[in-house]
């Protein structure tokens, strides 16, 4: 068992490794940091418990509490993926099961220290309570995540890791089940029982490690085009002299994205995709066919412009043409039912890309509006 322990606890260094210095730094990739050094942290406490303590009960029986932050974290991963602009401190309070349960661990340990020998009464209340509680935890974040990506279109790379992380989690909670029953039938084998469900555990988390490696190597070779000898030659030479990595010129993008570029906005545009308040560059890619990293590369290269400013631009024409008709109308205007219409989440949102696309604010606009057409009555304006 030490074996798969430390093996396990390396392939979390290794995969922290990869995730701090080789890919983008964004919510989900800390998550996944914080993931990996939990199972670092879990397997190396293991394996100085194994190694160095000597009292049998402790060796085979006392929980560890890092384990109850498994579910959370791949269910916060989930949401950063499947939900637009999600903050982790929203969801602060379902770390609380895992702050109890350090509490308590380190109160026991220090109680034994203290003691120079294990309670086993004390030992027992911690083991039944932390069981439970950890049960329960990773049973229901995992299948929360499961479900949440199945309804959510997101990218299969980002869908199988979810997955896949989830459902390990799962098995290892499944052991604990099965364990508890073959304890029922086959008393006397207790210790064997233990040994190998903590062993399938932990080699559960190392398949988790290898999960998330295999994952940041996918999506580092997704995210780098394919470039012919001549391309790659270009590449290396801009970057050794420092010319903010330009690959092509205004005449090579124009050769290389026009069509995809005329395919994606033709799409955005006919389909009104920019009325999904939730629209994401995932969801984008999924919608139009397209690569997200050619989306990337056109909008920021191509167009000069980041994708939010590109979708806000047709949400605002959008809203300027239903003003237009309710004016011809006669209709009341109210801006902020227009502007979810257009695709809008948030008054606040709305009104700062309005400013900042147009250069008015949307009741200056209206006013400039009413000006031109002489219309000073008969209106009402309503935010």
């Amino acid at each position: 068992m030490q074996y798969i322990v430390i093996i396990g606890a390396f392939q979390a260094v290794v995969a922290l490794w990869l995730l701090q210095f080789r890919e983008r730094k964004s919510v989900s990739n800390y998550l996944f940091i914080f993931l990996l050094s939990a199972i670092a942290v879990h397997l190396t406490i293991k394996f100085v418990i194994f190694n160095f303590i000597l009292d049998e009960s402790i060796r085979q029986q006392m929980n560890t509490f890092i384990g109850v932050c498994y579910g959370p974290l791949i269910y916060l991963y989930a949401l950063s993926k499947t939900k637009k602009e999600f903050s982790v401190a929203t969801k602060w309070f379902i770390f609380i099961p895992l702050f109890v349960l350090m509490i308590a661990y380190f109160t026991i340990s220090c109680v034994f220290v203290i003691l120079n020998h294990v309670d086993q009464k004390l030992l027992d209340v911690y083991n039944n309570f932390s069981l439970y509680l950890i049960f329960a935890i990773n049973l229901y974040y995992p299948l929360k995540s499961i479900l949440m990506v199945r309804k959510t279109k997101i990218e299969k790379v980002e869908y199988d890791v979810i997955a896949r992380i989830s459902y390990c989690i799962l098995f290892m909670e499944l052991g604990v089940i099965f364990s508890k029953t073959m304890l029922y039938i086959y008393p006397e084998g207790a210790q064997i029982i233990n040994l190998s469900i903590r062993a399938t555990a932990y080699f559960l988390l190392l398949v988790i490690c290898l999960l998330i490696v295999r994952k940041s190597l996918k999506t580092e070779n997704v995210a780098i085009p394919q470039t012919d000898s001549n391309e790659a030659e270009q590449l290396f030479v801009n970057q050794m002299f420092n010319t903010d990595n330009v690959i092509l010129n205004t005449v090579d993008y124009e050769i290389k994205f026009s069509e995809l570029w005329q395919k994606m906005d033709q799409s955005v545009r006919q389909k009104q995709l920019y009325r999904d308040c939730d629209l994401n560059l995932d969801q984008l890619a999924l919608k139009t066919e397209i690569n997200k990293y050619q989306i990337s590369e056109m909008l920021n290269a191509y167009k000069h412009k980041p994708f939010y400013r590109y979708i806000n631009e047709y949400r605002i024409e959008y809203f300027k043409n239903i003003v237009d008709k309710a004016i011809e109308k006669g209709e009341n205007i109210n801006f902020l039912s227009f502007a979810y219409e257009a695709g809008f989440k948030s008054k606040s949102s709305f009104n700062r890309y309005f400013k900042e696309i147009i250069g008015k604010t949307p009741s200056e606009y209206y006013k400039s509006l009413v000006s031109e057409n002489k219309q000073h009555s008969g209106f009402e304006i309503s935010a």
